[in-house]
């Protein structure tokens, strides 16, 4: 779940091969626009469909960015890092997963220093078309693997807000039908994050009850 959240949420910032000219210059302007934050905040619902098994559950989360560290919260998880190891955890089951940013990369094939640029390859854009969310107006970007036998989904469908250049949903079309639907609910930018946020204290949550397990 984790993999596909940030790679719904982040994927379209960055530039694309063999994309239409339309296209790669909405998604330019997404990538400029976001480079020049020191800090993102954003709000958002995570709905996971699939019509044939009648699913359709929402749910609501937070994810704040500084540099190459990251703080998500979904679910029940928070999950964060300093940039350099990264902490899971998991308040109804209190324990606690701690990896290395290299074995977090491994699995999800993300890397947080690189939010903004780290899908420069391996997709390519199509503009779709404009429509009307919210009050706002969307240019919308259509993005397709270029190695689809190696994907989960077919393409992932972006609206991007014509005003500020910010992502307003993203959705997921999955092989098996299973689709992501991720709508931003706010966002903030440059409000100055604490490093407190990014911080783990093994101490306090192993007085709080919760079993600490070290991957690394």
């Amino acid at each position: 779940m984790l993999r596909t959240l940030l790679l719904i949420m982040l994927l379209p910032l960055g530039l694309f091969a063999q994309s239409d000219e339309k296209a790669s210059e909405i998604l330019k302007a997404v990538s400029a626009t976001h480079s020049e934050y020191e800090d993102i905040h954003v709000t958002f619902t995570y709905t996971l469909e699939n019509k044939d098994a009648g699913i359709n559950d929402t749910r609501e989360g937070e994810l704040t960015m500084v540099g190459s560290k990251f703080r998500l919260q979904l679910m029940g998880q928070d999950i964060y890092s300093d940039g350099k190891i990264v902490w899971y955890v998991m308040k109804e089951d209190q324990e606690v997963h701690i990896k290395s940013i290299e074995e977090f990369k491994a699995e999800t094939e993300l890397d947080p220093a690189n939010f903004f640029s780290q899908y420069e390859n391996g997709y390519k854009a199509k503009f779709y078309g404009e429509e009307s969310q919210d009050g706002k107006n969307v240019n919308v970007v259509d993005l397709f693997p270029e190695e689809p036998g190696k994907k989960t989904y077919s393409r992932i469908r972006m609206g991007i807000d014509k005003s500020n250049n910010h992502v307003v949903f993203s959705k997921t079309f999955g092989k098996d039908g299973t689709n992501y639907l991720l709508k931003v609910t706010g966002m903030k930018a440059d409000a100055g994050v604490a490093d407190s946020l990014f911080t783990f204290s093994q101490e306090s949550f192993e007085e709080d009850g919760f079993d600490v397990v070290d991957f690394r």
